[in-house]
């Protein structure tokens, strides 16, 4: 992990990666990408803001996108913006490509930030070497390898402002190794 990142550095996570950033010494999560909410294996961590990927619309998720909330701290992501995000963000959807239909999440929220202009992305704490996940609590496999593998090659013959920390990642995918 780099010793120093940008003054102005937000720290995105994606699921339960704030346990492995503050295993580190990051601090919580300016925003973090969720896929699913239970109270109980969340409450370690100290969530301010959420874009929750849903599977699919329904006329709960319609009517809260409707009315007014209380606060903007969460945001729903349907799974066809999900794709849509990728898609502009990587020229590509990447079905096909593995066993899945889509790259992992982490790959969301790399398409999210490019997409909304972030003007520099910083990869850290992903590898395509291993399997499993550092705060794997539920004992979850690592999946959607080739095609995170495939969108993150777009990444790097596309977005010359996206780096990461990782030796292995920068080798295995094209994308220049993070120099602070």
């Amino acid at each position: 992990m780099p010793e120093t990142l940008p003054e102005d550095c937000i720290h995105a996570y994606v699921k339960f990666a704030g346990r492995g950033a503050k295993r580190h010494g990051f601090p919580d999560a300016d925003v973090t990408l969720a896929t699913s909410w239970d109270e109980a294996r969340w409450a370690d961590l100290n969530i301010s803001r959420v874009l929750r990927v849903r599977n699919k619309s329904s006329w709960k998720v319609f009517a809260k996108r409707l009315k007014v909330k209380p606060s903007d701290n969460e945001c729903d992501l349907l799974s066809h913006e999900r794709d849509d995000y990728v898609l502009k963000a990587m020229r590509s959807r990447f079905r096909g490509v593995g066993e899945h239909v889509r790259p992992s999440s982490a790959l969301t929220m790399i398409a999210f930030a490019i997409v909304h202009q972030i003007p520099e992305i910083i990869i850290t704490g992903i590898s395509l070497d291993q399997t499993g996940h550092e705060y794997n609590d539920l004992n979850s496999q690592r999946k959607h390898a080739p095609e995170d593998r495939a969108a993150l090659e777009a990444v790097a013959a596309f977005h010359p402002h996206v780096s990461t920390t990782e030796s292995s990642l920068a080798a295995a995918t094209g994308l220049p190794l993070y120099q602070p």
